[in-house]
């Protein structure tokens, strides 16, 4: 398990080279907007982005006036997330240096299927969220197409309408770039592109409040609370 969780840094490390490429599709920040407003953060609360990456939701959290925290174990993309703002913690997502009760909601984007013991993650998020606090949680469907064949539609639309984007070699190359370690990171966790029904049963501690289909239809949106007492 050690090795593989140090194999899964290392490709985060090196996806945070490239990884911002994605923020030229328009779907891709549509998502983060998604989420936040499914979270519906309030000013003067505190949020955790879970799994925070370079911080692009972090960025697009800033209208909102709350406050958020990004969470990664990975240094590459704390790096860059740092260019984005302040309130940034290296940790494993397995054990979160928070005390219980403390946040008033989080969010988990496309991480759920990179790690070892997603329960326990879960039990780590229920710990630390106040009663009532809310969870957005976006994840992969399972399907037999590649998951950088499941955009091709949005990239055309994109393309077809920033055709200039083509003209860039840079970030055609770093989109390449992108979709090559996105596949070695998917590759290195078979069957964790969970099934309505498996996340449910995941998701045993909340008060699940819907599972749809978001991201261009490509994953599940969940939303759940930690019950109130």
């Amino acid at each position: 398990m050690e090795r593989k969780t140090c194999k899964i840094r290392k490709l985060n490390d090196a996806h945070a080279r490239v990884y911002d490429a994605i923020t030229n599709f328009p779907f891709y920040r549509e998502h983060l907007d998604q989420i936040i407003a499914e979270l519906g953060p309030e000013r003067g609360k505190l949020y955790l982005d879970l799994g925070c990456g370079t911080g692009n939701l972090l960025a697009a959290a800033k209208k909102t006036e709350a406050s958020f925290i990004g969470v990664d174990f990975s240094a590459g993309m704390l790096k860059r997330a740092k260019r984005k703002g302040k309130g940034l913690i290296m940790a494993d997502l397995h054990h979160l240096p928070l005390r219980d009760c403390c946040i008033d909601g989080l969010t988990n984007v496309n991480v759920l299927y990179q790690l070892d013991r997603p329960k326990i993650f879960l039990e780590e998020a229920h710990r630390v969220l106040k009663p009532g606090g809310k969870v957005v949680i976006s994840t992969p469907r399972p399907s037999k197409t590649p998951m950088i064949l499941r955009f091709v539609p949005e990239f055309v639309k994109t393309f077809i309408q920033n055709p200039k984007l083509l003209a860039d070699i840079g970030r055609v190359k770093k989109m390449a770039e992108y979709g090559r370690i996105d596949k070695q990171i998917i590759d290195l966790n078979p069957g964790t592109f969970y099934s309505r029904g498996e996340l449910e049963g995941m998701l045993g501690g909340f008060e699940v409040q819907g599972i749809k289909k978001a991201y261009a239809g490509q994953n599940w949106l969940v939303v759940a609370r930690k019950p109130a007492k």
